[in-house]
């Protein structure tokens, strides 16, 4: 254990919940459409849609915005209404003005972790929806940096390492898309804890399974105590 000087974790649905919000916009807007197609054929519709435009806007409630409203208009062939537009666009809105829930432990585990480790937050998404939520949460004292980047894969990862002077195997990442927090840090040689959340964006989901013995696994982030004390 005494390898590993460095812990970053992941923001959304690893330290406070995020995508429920997510998915309860979403089943509204299920709602919205059904007079124009069924939930599954919206669904597809839209996650079509966000997969197509997070190249152009990213990850984060304006691009999800967006991507409501286009598939609204795409599904209802032009046709729904300036009043059906104006709620999704309050849906937007609702999640960015919710209050943050951060998860049990997250505070008491980061106490007691940064006299002795590096702590660093690694998320991504769009910058102003992050730094709000990140002020939110009033966690940001304990990180010697938090750090939003556009995607979360093996070159941006190598990139903030190299930055900050870390050494990649002596990383431990803690975060909830084995996507996005797991794979990219083991591929550089460094540890990452899995923590999973109840539901998964759809563009976190992989069919891939793990088995590495720099991985580990957690039901919640109050057990991470005992995972380093096994370690």
């Amino acid at each position: 254990m005494n390898k590993i000087n460095t812990i970053a974790f992941d923001a959304d649905d690893t330290l406070w919940h995020t995508e429920q919000l997510f998915q309860n916009v979403q089943m509204r807007l299920y709602e919205l459409m059904s007079a124009y197609a069924s939930k599954r054929e919206v669904e597809a519709h839209f996650h079509d849609m966000e997969m197509k435009n997070v190249r152009l806007f990213g990850y984060g409630v304006k691009g999800f915005t967006l991507s409501m409203i286009e598939s609204a208009i795409e599904i209802s062939n032009r046709t729904v209404s300036a009043t059906d537009i104006h709620e999704i666009v309050m849906l937007g809105k609702s999640i960015l003005d919710s209050p943050l829930d951060i998860f049990p432990g997250v505070e008491s585990a980061l106490q007691n972790l940064q006299p002795d480790f590096r702590l660093f937050l690694i998320t991504k998404g769009d910058v102003l929806d992050q730094r709000n939520k990140i002020e939110k949460s009033n966690l940001e004292p304990y990180f010697e940096k938090t750090i939003v980047v556009q995607e979360k894969n093996v070159e941006t990862y190598r990139q903030v390492f190299d930055e900050h002077g870390i050494e990649p195997t002596q990383v431990l990442m803690v975060g909830n898309s084995l996507k996005s927090d797991v794979l990219p840090v083991l591929a550089l040689g460094g540890h990452a804890v899995h923590i999973p959340y109840h539901v998964t964006a759809h563009f976190e989901k992989i069919e891939e399974t793990v088995d590495h013995n720099k991985f580990y696994h957690l039901d919640a982030i109050s057990d991470f105590a005992g995972l380093l004390r096994s370690l």
